[in-house]
């Protein structure tokens, strides 16, 4: 009994020394592998009564398990804490950066011209017209309401601020330039790059002279730089997600994404091309999805609607709710009013359309509105044809004016007026418009009769050319036009009676056939690029071009108006505002025979050929230079053609190494069946020549992720730059900034992967690399630093030895047109 008892004990004492055992080995090993990756974990062995016992392979097992999922969970803190103080350290010194010394210049500088006095429009709530969506102006309005501006300051060029607080309204704008840099840096992240890459993406961002200046002012592109940012980030974060589809950070970033690109899209039309490049990647990735043979097709339609709603109706919805916006705040007549159709005008505040006679009879005084999207008012002026029948222009304009007024007269051989006598004579009876009916019109200003000849049109030179042709009653019968009406926007009896403002009509010559038409091109210089007008002999029943309607009407001898509520199709209003837009961003174009000192060609912009003055460069005031980081910008810009000869490098490798795979299982094929090859060793030789070194090997993980860099980047960068080398608008230094962000991620990137790939084991190599390479871009902005808050005194004071290029007119006027 004894002796069972000793036994018993012995095998207790045993369990509880080995239990111990392991729980001490176990912390043992997880502390240490914490400390050192490398640290060899070998069994422990257990002394008991002399005898050696080898730890159980269960609790070995157990110990490896926990110690890895200790190591990843601190290592997932430790990466998560960094990069939160790297936000907040990056974030600090762009907020620093942005801010400080705000007010260095107290007056109205460069655009602040335009986009304040658009802030000032949305505080009246006067109606104005601009070539850009309305969001980013209408915060710039936020911004002046938030800061108690009561938007009485014109803001006109170069003046003095008086006492208003416009240094909040230039915070409010810096905003957006400070969130640029952390999102540069979760971006990169987001890329997989490393911290310090993304660090250093952060940072050319941060110390980009040009994002500091344009950030710094009351101006649209902080806020378009920013919606950019945030866009590229919810890609790159979206895609991060495909495996995870439908899951709850899938659908937030989805909607982000299309917030993103509903926002940026209603400030600047530029916003347009960072939607195309999502768009683009939509398309790809569900193609990829559909050869996806494991997805179910209800699956896949799934990924078509998600997208179809978050990506294409969402943003349609911001932007138009955009413009209802837009419409509501601008209640009250304003300079932009004739850049809108009538019946829109009358809805306005302040109109003076209510005290229009409501039918139209010979001897009124009318203006005429083409009713083409974007349309404007039939005008003419006392400057003449410099070609053609050199008479009186006749054109389209956007702007009230005297010079838009006709008088609306009888045909010749129905006329009772004497030669010389303005015709609208009492004497004669008074007859109401109607379809059919003949008349002249005559330009009130000048006197002269809208008349076309067999004689081509200045620009459209295949139609007829709209003149003003001679005086009064003096004339011939080319002077005269027939009435057609086509339309009736109110409850009215469409009887064919002229109304103003809702009867649409058509202006048939009655010799020669042709319609009265509104172009769709402005006139060169000598027209003031006003709209040509022609007379269309191709098209007989007319379009939307050669629709007019009476607007302003003036008429003593007609009964004055009863009161009439105008309805105004939103629908319509939306389209004819942006096909006005479109217009007039097209017709900004530079006069050949002027110097306009501030313009730029794009080809000067990606080796930063230029800079721009943004105000008056005089030795007694502060000047700021608009010029970017040498640095940043020139690196960029090779970065692409290192990509572009990178991708191809590896094309080309990863071809011989698949040809390489080929062949060796084709031999290998061969040796199964017994059939004898060549000479093993020209086998091996020639599979050796194949074979690429180790630094160009990549898993097709790998190589996906390569590739989806360079369509993020470079694709955003040709989307961005190409288009500005086609249009034919006036260009300025500041329309390359959306597509610099895009050269600063692929700079950083590939830093990063060539030292991931030639230099994975020489810590040496990637510090000296980095340092240089941060070291060169602190360095550069900090040397422009004073072109960027302000120079005092005479510019070569300071600044000539900072001229780097002599296309820079930092310190004279002369700038040469250096394009490299």
């Amino acid at each position: 009994m004894t002796s069972e008892l000793r036994y018993r004990y012995t095998q207790q004492t045993t369990q509880v020394v080995e239990e111990r055992t392991t729980i001490t080995s176990t912390w043992k090993t997880s502390s240490l592998a914490e400390i050192d990756d490398d640290y060899p974990v070998k069994p422990h062995k257990l002394h008991l009564r002399g005898q050696i016992e080898q730890q159980p392979q269960q609790s070995t097992s157990l110990s490896a398990e926990n110690r890895d999922n200790g190591k990843k969970k601190l290592a997932r803190i430790v990466e998560a804490c960094s990069s939160i103080v790297l936000t907040l350290v990056l974030t600090g010194l762009s907020a620093w950066t942005r801010y400080r010394d705000i007010l260095s210049t107290n007056n109205v500088t460069w655009d602040e011209a335009h986009f304040g006095k658009f802030g000032s429009f949305y505080i009246r709530g006067e109606h104005y017209f601009d070539v850009h969506p309305p969001l980013a102006k209408m915060l710039v309005g936020l911004s002046g309401i938030l800061a108690g501006y009561d938007g009485s300051f014109d803001f006109e060029s170069g003046a003095n601020y008086p006492d208003i607080n416009y240094r909040f309204m230039r915070l409010f704008n810096a905003t957006f330039g400070v969130v640029m840099v952390p999102m540069a840096f979760w971006t990169a992240r987001e890329l997989h790059m490393s911290r310090t890459a993304s660090t250093f993406a952060a940072a050319m961002v941060l110390m980009d002279n040009a994002y500091l200046v344009i950030s710094r002012y009351i101006l649209l592109d902080s806020m378009l730089l920013s919606s950019i940012c945030f866009v590229v980030l919810c890609l790159a974060k979206f895609r991060n997600l495909k495996d995870r589809a439908f899951s709850a950070k899938w659908w937030m970033w989805l909607s982000m994404m299309g917030v993103g690109v509903g926002a940026v899209s209603s400030m600047k039309w530029v916003g347009f091309f960072v939607t195309a490049l999502v768009g683009l990647y939509t398309v790809e990735d569900l193609w990829d999805l559909l050869g996806d043979l494991h997805m179910s097709m209800a699956t896949y339609v799934m990924h078509w609607v998600s997208r179809s709603i978050l990506l294409i109706a969402l943003p349609t919805t911001i932007y138009i709710s955009c413009f209802i916006a837009h419409f509501h705040i601008l209640s009250n007549t304003g300079p932009g009013d004739a850049y809108m159709p009538s019946l829109f005008q009358a809805n306005l505040n302040g109109s003076d359309f209510s005290k229009n006679p409501l039918e139209v009879a010979y001897g009124s005084l009318v203006t005429i509105k083409s009713s083409a999207h974007g349309g404007g008012l039939l005008h003419s002026h006392v400057q003449t044809y410099p070609q053609g029948s050199k008479q009186q222009q006749v054109t389209t304009y956007h702007h009230k004016d005297h010079n838009n007024q006709w008088i609306l007269t009888r045909s010749r051989d129905k006329a009772v007026h004497h030669l010389n006598t303005p015709p609208n004579n009492n004497n004669e009876h008074l007859q109401i418009l109607k379809s059919g009916d003949v008349l002249r019109l005559v330009h009130e200003s000048t006197g002269r009769n809208l008349h076309t000849h067999r004689i081509r049109a200045p620009v459209t030179t295949t139609q007829l050319e709209v003149s003003g042709y001679g005086y009064w009653n003096q004339g011939d019968g080319y002077d005269e036009w027939v009435i057609e009406v086509v339309g009736e926007d109110s409850r009215l009896p469409q009887d064919g009676t002229l109304r103003s403002l809702t009867t649409k009509f058509l202006l048939r010559h009655r010799i020669l056939g042709c319609l009265l038409t509104s172009g769709t091109m402005p006139l060169p210089e000598w027209g003031f690029k006003q709209i040509e007008v022609y007379c269309d002999q191709s098209s007989k029943s007319g379009n939307l071009n050669s629709i007019w309607n009476i607007e302003h009407h003036r008429n003593h001898r007609l009964p004055a108006p009863e009161p009439m509520q105008y309805k105004s199709n939103f629908w319509q209003d939306f389209i004819h505002l942006n096909v006005a837009m479109m217009k007039s961003n097209n017709g900004l174009t530079q006069d050949p025979d002027k110097d306009d000192h501030l313009a730029s060609h794009p080809s000067q912009w990606p080796f930063l050929a230029i800079g721009l003055r943004m105000n008056r460069w005089f030795d007694n005031k502060i000047k700021i230079y608009l010029l970017g980081n040498p640095i940043v910008w020139w690196s960029g810009t090779l970065s692409l053609g290192v990509f572009v000869c990178t991708l191809a490098y590896y094309n080309v490798m990863r071809g011989r190494q698949d040809q390489q795979q080929r062949l060796l299982e084709q031999e290998q094929h061969l040796q199964q069946q017994g059939q004898e090859r060549q000479n093993e060793n020209s086998d091996t030789q020639e599979h050796q020549t194949l074979q690429p070194s180790s630094s160009t090997k990549m898993t097709d993980q790998e190589w996906d992720h390569f590739k989806f860099i360079g369509k993020v980047t470079l694709g955003g960068w040709i989307l961005h730059y190409l288009p500005s080398l086609i249009m034919g608008r006036v260009m300025y230094l500041h329309h390359y900034f959306p597509a610099l962000y895009f050269t600063i991620l692929l700079h950083a990137f590939l830093i990063d992967h060539f030292l991931h790939r030639l230099a994975q084991h020489r810590l040496f190599v990637k510090t000296m690399v980095w340092g240089v390479a941060f070291a060169a871009v602190t360095m550069t902005f900090i040397w422009f630093w004073p072109a960027s808050y302000g120079i005092h005194g005479p510019a070569g004071d300071t600044m000539r030895n900072r001229q780097w290029r002599a296309a820079w007119d930092i310190v004279n006027p002369y700038k040469p047109r250096t394009f490299m």
